[in-house]
């Protein structure tokens, strides 16, 4: 705390000398802070384009030439704009410090994936998405058809995933593909993934698929009409128009079938549905939710677990067909949100875009789409507290050094995080919620800072 005291005086005493300079050395120190950003920018620039000669071993064994490598890397920029970049602290070994000026101005930003939940589910939103996915559905009904025959998955939910993604195509992809993917590799959250998108974005160039123009992206280097990666392409991409190219930038038809082929390929099940919308008994214990506790349906019924809606108006109760079916809790806000039954489908669409959230509203605007089901959920969002994301790392380490597993420790509330959250919960006799609240997090790392060795 006296560090930080320290280093919150040294900054406050800066501001008040510049307020207090004259004008033309007040914009002396602007020039100067301007000129550590861009000897900071060159520095780094510098040893981005060394690591992309460092990529070259990797490359050649995957099997790219010098030709398509050089091409497409010499000369190539980072992409300071993209957000959720690690900025390197110095700039390279002995090179200059990170600026504060520029560390405060890429402070991340949040997904919607990671937000508040309930921001996730506007009502406008989910209607208009719902709506013109119908009119989508009518349009290309002979091609769905035969794609949903093809690969079992229905033709609502690879027009769900097409309305999400990019608006059904209406959404521009912002960035090249290979400058996105290069930064995040360089300097991005999962470098070791994205350095693998980046072979693999140069393998779809070399082997003709597309051009570097067209290989337009989003800032996490998705692609094309449904947003697939490098490796999605590599291992999903069909040619479903027969033209003999798998075209996910120009052929909606080769986008949507090779959607179909990926959650396919990944294991859906076209006999059941995503999940379902529950109503939880009163006193439920929150920790019970996740893949890790699945259990057939039967069993959630036993436990007060009741469908909303069911299988006619009013009903509230599953069909006997489905009781075996296996089906695991999903609890995007705890007990502050709504409750779902979800099959391994949910799984699946995960496995497209790793967050809850998203494979919920992927899965309702596909009902919606298919069914005319209802706008909104029974359950209602409550509200739910914010943190930066870093709080909640350091939240996460706190569990994991108290005992508790919270998978990934990536600042985020996933399955594992939730569930220990509600076993913190029990252990503070705090109300329990399965959803971080800023008493309990205070509570848990003051523990920690308690603990700590001095």
């Amino acid at each position: 705390m006296m560090g930080a005291a320290r280093g919150l005086a040294t900054v406050l005493t800066i501001i008040m000398v510049v307020w207090l300079l004259p004008p033309w050395l007040a914009r002396g120190a602007e020039a100067a802070a301007d000129g550590d950003v861009a000897a900071y920018r060159r520095a780094v620039e510098q040893r981005f384009a060394q690591w992309l000669q460092e990529l070259w071993p990797d490359a050649q064994a995957a099997g790219v030439s010098r030709a398509t490598f050089d091409a497409n890397l010499k000369g190539l920029k980072l992409i300071w704009s993209l957000p959720h970049l690690v900025l390197p602290d110095p700039a390279a070994p002995g090179g200059p410090p990170l600026p504060k000026a520029l560390a405060q101005a890429m402070t991340p930003s949040h997904q919607p994936e990671f937000d508040v939940p309930a921001n996730y589910f506007k009502d406008g939103t989910l209607s208009a998405l719902a709506a013109t996915g119908r009119a989508k559905l009518a349009e290309w009904r002979p091609i769905l058809t035969a794609i949903q025959k093809q690969y079992g998955v229905p033709a609502s939910v690879i027009v769900a995933i097409w309305g999400r993604e990019t608006g059904f195509g209406e959404i521009d992809a912002p960035y090249d593909a290979v400058g996105a993917i290069a930064t995040q590799a360089f300097m991005g959250r999962r470098p070791e993934e994205f350095r693998k998108q980046l072979i693999v974005a140069l393998k779809i160039l070399q082997e003709g698929h597309a051009t570097r123009a067209q290989l337009k992206s989003s800032w996490a280097g998705a692609m094309g009409y449904t947003q697939f990666m490098p490796t999605d392409f590599e291992n999903y991409a069909v040619d479903f128009d027969g033209d003999g190219k798998r075209d996910i930038w120009g052929s909606i038809v080769d986008s949507l079938a090779s959607t179909g082929n990926s959650l396919h390929t990944q294991g859906w099940d076209g006999t059941q549905p995503w999940g379902y919308e529950v109503r939880l008994p009163a006193g439920f214990d929150c920790t019970l939710q996740g893949p890790d506790k699945a259990r057939p349906i039967a069993e959630w019924v036993k436990l007060g677990v009741s469908r909303v809606g069911g299988p006619a108006a009013g009903a509230s109760a599953f069909t006997q067909a489905v009781l075996a079916d296996p089906a695991f809790l999903v609890l995007p806000a705890g007990l502050k949100g709504p409750a779902f039954l979800a099959t391994n489908n949910f799984s699946v669409l995960k496995l497209y875009n790793n967050s809850d959230v998203y494979a919920i509203f992927v899965g309702h605007v596909a009902d919606m789409i298919a069914t005319n089901a209802p706008v909104g959920f029974v359950g209602t969002w409550q509200p739910v507290e914010q943190f930066p994301r870093d709080r909640i790392q350091r939240f996460q380490e706190a569990l994991v050094a108290q005992g508790y597993d919270v998978g990934k420790v990536d600042g985020l509330a996933g399955f594992k995080s939730r569930a220990a959250i509600g076993l913190t919960e029990k252990k503070l006799k705090l109300p329990l919620t399965c959803y971080p609240s800023q008493r309990l997090v205070d509570a848990v790392l003051k523990q920690a800072k308690a603990g700590a060795p001095q």
